[in-house]
């Protein structure tokens, strides 16, 4: 097998630049989804949720991220490991490790698997509660903040070879190719 591409997005792009852009682009999705959300249900008399439950729902935003990624790997026969950890000593956060390689195709569904589970109920949610549709934009635009760095790993896997291999190390993919 030849390395075709080494990928590490925080290398590429810049830890502080991805974090700028994320933020960018979850405050554009707010402005871009709560317009239209708010001409629709104009009408509609708010409901404030309490505190605890917005903290609830921004701590397990990340880690219902991580698990949406884990998700189509427990549909093929491919082994990783689950590892739970304790950041700042308050905030949990769900750590994927593959012990296997990936096909292009699994990459790919492992990629846009958080936007399809997570990104699309919640605008669902906000059509079918209209009432609480201002709190789940919000949930929704951080969350479309959040999968930056997966749509601009989706950008490299979709541009690899057909017949790839995708490798997970610590903090880089490597898609492999067969030798001739």
């Amino acid at each position: 097998m030849t390395c075709w591409k080494t990928i590490n997005i925080s290398k590429e792009f810049g830890q502080n630049r991805l974090k700028i852009m994320s933020v960018f682009l979850g405050i554009m999705s707010f402005i871009v989804l709560f317009i239209p959300f708010s001409l629709l249900h104009h009408s509609v008399p708010l409901h404030d949720p309490a505190l605890w439950q917005v903290l609830l729902g921004l701590i397990t935003l990340p880690i219902l991220h991580k698990l949406a990624h884990a998700l189509p790997i427990t549909f093929t026969s491919k082994e990783f490991k689950l590892n739970w950890y304790f950041k700042y000593r308050y905030m949990p956060f769900l750590k994927i490790k593959m012990r296997s390689s990936l096909s292009k195709r699994t990459s790919i569904i492992m990629m846009v698997a958080p936007t399809v589970v997570l990104t699309l109920p919640l605008l669902v949610l906000a059509n079918v509660f209209p009432s609480y549709y201002p709190i789940l934009i919000v949930f929704t635009s951080i969350h479309i903040g959040i999968s930056l760095t997966d749509w601009l790993m989706l950008s490299f896997f979709i541009r690899a070879p057909k017949k790839c291999i995708v490798e997970k190390s610590k903090h880089n993919y490597d898609i492999l190719v067969r030798s001739p």
